[in-house]
């Protein structure tokens, strides 16, 4: 995020975690803040880079109070949807936007908020919806449900009733750099780019990370389990990213009268290649009559081939 967002962002969790009875003071850089409130100890980061919030994620950070050491608790607040932190807690704009509003509420009934951050004691009288209520909701990082279902087998062409399913795909961004020589021929294949494989097929297609969302899916969707794992998707799109980068060289050579031609493929090697994959998921009615017929719950478009592996259903 832009700094003057950041800045923006940061002082609005400021204003919740005080809400919330915490006495909150700046951090040095990358952090944010950190926040203190009886036995809790919170560390606060606001970034939407994905190198940053892993970073963040990996690291643990420790409080002396008296003769002892405690492990503080990590705040992650982004509003890149594509981000993920397993060893902290993580606001995505709906969290943001819900907590700041009920913070809002909080001071006007000059009450003390409680937010869900473990350690905190539940002794406020006033507590943000749902904060300590089980979440029986399943969120996974996916693209939106863009095409209702009466759309969808509108659009199928066939008698049935649509299923929504949400396939696999390992998301990935790619960095190249180096180059290759032969002879007075030299190719550079410095770039940048992105691109999702198929968990289950391994085809691969452009999807655009800025559209992701982890909202809760709908109530008896479908998830299909991937048949590829990470290290095979990396060796499938690090094969896929030499070839497309492959260059073929023709060399000129005068030898007397006659000249030939010489032709080499010069390619990228795969050390210089960097990958960072997420696992997200794509959106699909499923349609079943007397064939199955897919169609791309976020895009509107027909699958050429129906994918019919084992399900979970939530």
């Amino acid at each position: 995020m832009e700094q003057r967002t950041r800045e923006k962002a940061s002082r609005a969790v400021s204003d919740i975690l005080k809400a919330a009875g915490f006495d909150v003071h700046h951090a040095t850089a990358p952090l944010d803040m950190s926040a203190i409130r009886k036995n809790t100890y919170l560390l606060v980061m606001c970034t939407d880079d994905p190198e940053e919030a892993y970073s963040y994620s990996d690291t643990e950070y420790t409080i002396r109070v008296g003769q002892e050491e405690k492990v503080c608790e990590k705040l992650l607040v982004t509003f890149n949807p594509s981000i993920t932190a397993d060893n902290c807690l993580v606001w995505y704009p709906e969290e943001f936007a819900l907590y700041a509003g009920e913070a809002v509420l909080a001071r006007v009934l000059n009450k003390t908020l409680v937010l869900p951050l473990d350690g905190m004691e539940e002794s406020s009288s006033y507590k943000a919806r749902g904060s300590h209520e089980p979440d029986t909701s399943v969120r996974i990082p996916h693209l939106p449900v863009r095409v209702h279902r009466d759309e969808a087998e509108e659009k199928a062409g066939i008698p049935g009733v649509a299923t929504l399913r949400f396939l696999p795909y390992w998301m990935f961004r790619y960095s190249c750099r180096g180059c290759a020589a032969y002879k007075d021929q030299n190719i550079n294949f410095d770039g940048d780019g992105s691109g999702a494989l198929n968990a289950i097929n391994g085809a691969l297609s452009d999807i655009d990370a800025d559209t992701v969302t982890r909202r809760e899916i709908p109530d008896g969707s479908e998830i299909a389990k991937p048949s590829i794992n990470r290290d095979d998707a990396e060796v499938k799109i690090t094969r896929h990213l030499i070839s497309s980068m492959t260059k073929r060289v023709r060399i000129r050579q005068v030898k007397g009268d006659a000249i030939f031609y010489e032709e080499k493929n010069l390619s990228p090697d795969p050390d210089n290649i960097s990958l960072d994959l997420r696992e997200i998921y794509i959106p699909v009615w499923q349609i079943k009559g007397k064939k199955i017929v897919e169609i791309n719950a976020f895009t509107g478009k027909r699958l050429i081939e129906p994918l019919d592996d084992g399900v979970e259903v939530f």
